[in-house]
């Protein structure tokens, strides 16, 4: 990842920004929402562990210790990803079928969640988002 960061480097022009922008897994737990009453219904199934923030994490230090870049600003925020139907909710973890999966039994308590709620329920999982805005520096 160093060298994809370093081409990056070398295509911008001098004072350019590059965000990264990237999730931290583990996902948050599965909760039913409705209104303001949220119910904690599990744990996604965590697959492995996910090495890529961290490899990530070393590559952005070692580009701003070589001085290509410059960090001007660190954050982070919660992104909260709702679904109304279990269906849903895993037709959008096939993209991260290799970090987490839907346990059958928490697919369960989802649906007689949503189906005793009705349509004022809905499925939520939160996700930990860094952002980071990097400078590029003078050759």
């Amino acid at each position: 990842m160093v060298h994809a960061l370093t081409e990056v480097w070398r295509a911008l022009v001098p004072g350019a920004v590059l965000l990264d922008i990237r999730p931290y897994l583990p996902f948050g737990p599965l909760e039913l929402v409705e209104r303001e009453h949220v119910q904690f219904l599990g744990r996604l199934e965590e697959v492995q562990f996910d090495a890529d923030g961290a490899s990530a994490d070393q590559a952005i230090s070692e580009v701003l210790r070589r001085g290509l870049f410059a960090l001007d600003r660190a954050d982070s925020f919660y992104y909260s990803g709702y679904w109304n139907s279990v269906r849903d909710l895993r037709e959008y973890l096939r993209e991260w079928e290799d970090y987490a999966r839907l346990p059958r039994h928490l697919a369960g308590e989802a649906r007689k969640g949503l189906k005793a709620a009705g349509r004022q329920a809905w499925l939520r999982i939160q996700t930990y988002v860094v952002v980071n805005r990097l400078r590029k520096n003078r050759a």
